[in-house]
């Protein structure tokens, strides 16, 4: 196979590349993208979520059996009270629990006490917009525990796809670059645009001082 067959091939191999990593990833980019646009300018109205947010209080009898450890405690409750999501900032005695449980535009507050058999359930529910806005930053990390792994299946899966998004990313711009490249002599204005970008990227990454 001679030197021009090879880069004939993997030309072609770039481009349907490109264009199959680009349709699977399009909507993911498109929900980053607005979802960034409505933390950049949370004046917009339309998308107002924090004033129209619902709150809820309820109360639900649980029955902790004996002889559980803590793990066990809270699967128990959270079946009893039917809810799942990632749990974070567990507080935990011999006589009660304290945990919240969230998912993107939902937050649950909860307060198990063991002796009186009840767990009180303080609820915090958001539109779409606030949906959006927290499926943004989601990812299940634990600020005051950075090594601890999420504990909920869809964290996992949410936090393997955006993995898969930013190395998409970093394929479709190598592509990019690459596909402008074999053509750059009728697109000059190329030169300019990757300039500008190396240039502003780099004041942010390493200019901008505070």
């Amino acid at each position: 196979m001679n030197y021009k067959t090879l880069i004939k091939k993997f030309t072609y191999s770039n481009r349907r590349l490109h264009i199959h990593v680009g349709l699977f990833m399009v909507l993911f980019i498109w929900l980053f993208s607005f979802s960034g646009l409505l933390l950049n300018h949370g004046e917009w109205k339309f998308a107002s979520f924090w004033d129209e947010r619902k709150e809820k209080t309820t109360e639900t009898a649980v029955s902790i059996p004996a002889g559980l450890d803590s793990l066990d405690k809270l699967k128990s409750i959270l079946s009893q009270l039917k809810i799942s999501g990632e749990v974070n900032n567990v507080k935990m005695t011999s006589d009660s629990a304290d945990f919240s449980v969230s998912y993107p535009g939902h937050v649950s507050n909860i307060h198990a006490d063991f002796k009186k058999g009840i767990g009180i359930q303080k609820e915090l529910s958001y539109n779409i917009w606030g949906k959006l806005r927290t499926l943004h930053t989601f990812n299940g990390a634990n600020r005051d525990h950075p090594d601890v792994e999420p504990n909920w299946l869809l964290t996992r899966v949410w936090r393997f796809s955006m993995d898969a998004v930013a190395l998409g990313l970093i394929f479709l711009s190598f592509s990019s670059w690459i596909m402008w490249y074999k053509i750059r002599h009728n697109y000059s204005w190329g030169y300019l645009a990757l300039i500008a970008g190396f240039v502003l990227a780099a004041y942010f990454v390493f200019l901008l001082r505070s």
